[in-house]
């Protein structure tokens, strides 16, 4: 869908002329492909084992 073609279609649906519409800010916004939508945490530590490792604290013994 172009920018036209958008336009006019907002033009339909509220009746608006071209003008007020495009003063009002209307636009198109193409998403980025969101491929995965998963994240497989196995591969991810394989590539990065020691960033996501626990680091507990060691406690200390009173003397």
């Amino acid at each position: 869908m172009t920018q036209a073609e958008f336009e006019q279609e907002v033009c339909l649906a509220t009746g608006e002329d071209r003008r007020t519409v495009r003063t009002r800010g209307f636009s198109l916004v193409v998403m980025p492909d969101r491929e995965p939508l998963t994240v497989d945490w196995d591969t991810v530590q394989q590539v990065e084992p020691i960033r996501y490792r626990l680091h507990r604290r060691r406690r200390r013994c009173a003397a």
